[in-house]
């Protein structure tokens, strides 16, 4: 069996539903707008799909938030077991994706069966907030900044945990902020760390946050540390977005040789292992620490656990699996499932080595037997 050929469409290829709804409503003195936008990798057809309310406490400090949520819907039409992928603003925002999601209603599928690989991304926005920095933010951002260029990073840090405590940020200043925590985990020599920001201030940016050359230096960073964690299918995925920045070409040509040597090391028989690392996705006590990833190949398994790894979820388009993280075990999951996602759980900060197998590398294969998925609903308590 040859092995799974490098394919920069994981996503692009899964049938996408946009759906962009506003909606306002009365929080105090203040009207508060929403823009939701909402993607579906199955045939499921939303038919009651609800913008969450927006956090009364922050709404009064003007924080706007955003949210990627993972969601499963049902053969009845429900969606149920939502996970909160990465989110921005506070644990309000995390709050109030996951009471609206349990409202939402779909046709049934009509294969009988759930579709687990859906994706909501919401945007809490303030009507007549705009795209730019207050004076406030500035402040703030500039004494971050001041102390990174006084090689003071430890400092530096703080200041950032201090800035997310107050809070009171657009959106636009909650990207800038993130990039600028981004330089800190760098300087910090946590370069775990420092992915996670830019990857959360990509993820939630806009033109204005961002300019064109802003997101080819943000994608460029982001490439390098995905490839230094040996990350090579989400690399590489990066590495088609940043070809589709008009203007890319020189920073692409630049990346050229490292990815010549990404697709050698798929196409190759030798296990993949990536390393990973659980984290926070929200900035707040309350989330629900994680790692997610979508495989290039289709038989996985763990390693070198360093902390507390409990679980994993893998939510495909067509089926799901769940089960207790544990070295020397094989997971397969069948083609037939299409596009997969794997979500791991454990304590903020452990870590682990993800590998990917080849499905005929028995000679690769950890001690153990292969698990191979079955067609059963996973236990998520």
């Amino acid at each position: 069996m040859t092995p799974t050929t490098l394919s920069r469409k994981i996503l692009s290829a899964i049938s996408l539903v946009a759906l962009v709804a506003l909606a306002t409503t009365a929080i105090g003195a203040t009207a508060q707008k929403y823009v939701f936008e909402f993607s579906n990798s199955g045939v499921a057809v939303a038919i009651d799909q609800n913008p969450p309310e927006y956090p009364r406490g922050s709404a009064l400090r003007r924080q706007e938030g955003w949210v990627r949520l993972s969601y499963v819907v049902t053969p009845d039409g429900d969606a149920i077991d939502p996970i909160i992928v990465n989110s921005s603003g506070g644990g309000g925002f995390e709050l109030e994706m996951r009471k609206v999601s349990a409202t939402w209603r779909f046709e049934p599928p009509a294969s009988g069966a759930e579709l687990p690989f859906n994706i909501a991304n919401t945007r809490f926005e303030i009507r007549g907030g705009k795209d730019k920095a207050t004076t406030k933010f500035l402040r703030h951002s500039n004494r971050i900044v001041n102390y990174l260029n006084k090689d003071r990073p430890e400092r530096a840090g703080k200041e950032a945990q201090e800035s997310l405590r107050k809070g009171g940020w657009n959106l636009y200043e909650s990207t800038i902020l993130w990039l600028i925590i981004g330089r800190v985990e760098g300087a910090n020599e946590n370069p775990a760390g420092q992915l996670e920001m830019y990857q959360r201030a990509l993820a939630m940016s806009n033109a204005n946050a961002l300019t064109r050359n802003g997101r080819i230096d943000l994608l460029r960073n982001i490439f390098l540390l995905e490839s230094s964690f040996d990350q090579y299918a989400a690399a590489l995925r990066t590495l088609a977005a940043l070809k589709d920045v008009q203007g890319s070409e020189e920073a692409v040509d630049r990346l050229s040789e490292r990815a010549g040597e990404i697709k050698k090391i798929l196409d190759e028989e030798a296990v993949i292992s990536a390393r990973a690392t659980v984290a926070n996705p929200c900035d707040c006590d309350d989330g629900q620490p994680l790692w997610h990833y979508a495989p290039e190949r289709r038989t996985f398994s763990f390693a070198n656990i360093d902390g507390t790894v409990e679980r994993f979820e893998a939510r495909c388009e067509r089926q799901r699996i769940s089960d207790a993280v544990a070295t020397g075990k094989l997971w397969a999951l069948p083609s037939e499932w299409g596009h997969c996602s794997i979500f791991v759980f454990g304590d903020d900060g452990a870590s682990f080595d993800f590998l990917e197998h080849l499905s005929d590398a028995d000679d690769s294969k950890p001690a153990g037997e292969i698990a191979v998925a079955r067609n059963e609903v996973p236990d998520t308590s």
